[in-house]
């Protein structure tokens, strides 16, 4: 869903000052589909205003800049470094701590110890790839409620269907 509204909304508003231009109601309206949208639509509104007052209207390359923005975390950030500026990061979402914690990459209870981790135990030239994988094998494959373990080909390895199996 967040995809088809950015689409939407890059091809209308190609850049910040276009964007920038709208209410924060009519950002709204444009990205009601989306859950939070209206907490969204102000953080969306505010980093506007500082993209362009502070950063000329692009947007920081460090992390440390990043995550100063409204509504922008370490994930988000790392999204941000990975696939657009190339920048090896793994972005902790729901899908990579799950999968990571249950394959034993991780073993981990809160998403940052689980982003060291990782970081520890993949090398670093695939951080941008594994990040992907594990999010693709735990919307596909390992999911949340019903995984997919007896058809999933990491099962001999998996500590979560290992552990379970009991």
């Amino acid at each position: 869903q967040v995809k088809k509204v950015t689409n939407k909304l890059f091809r209308d508003y190609p850049d910040i000052i276009s964007f920038s231009k709208l209410s924060q109601f009519e950002i709204e309206s444009k990205i009601k589909s989306i859950g939070l949208y209206r907490s969204k639509a102000k953080n969306l509104k505010e980093s506007c205003s500082i993209l362009i007052e502070k950063y000329n209207g692009k947007v920081p390359k460090i992390r440390e800049q990043l995550i100063q923005l409204p509504g922008v975390g370490r994930k988000t950030a790392n999204v941000f470094l990975s696939i657009v500026t190339d920048v090896d990061a793994i972005a902790v979402d729901t899908h990579v701590f799950r999968v990571s914690n249950r394959l034993g990459l991780a073993k981990a209870k809160d998403v940052m110890k689980t982003e060291v981790q990782l970081m520890e135990n993949i090398p670093q030239k695939d951080w941008n790839g594994a990040h992907h994988w594990l999010i693709w094998h735990g919307r596909e494959i390992c999911k949340a409620r019903n995984p997919l373990c007896e058809s999933c080909f990491l099962k001999n390895w998996c500590f979560f269907i290992i552990s379970n199996s009991d």
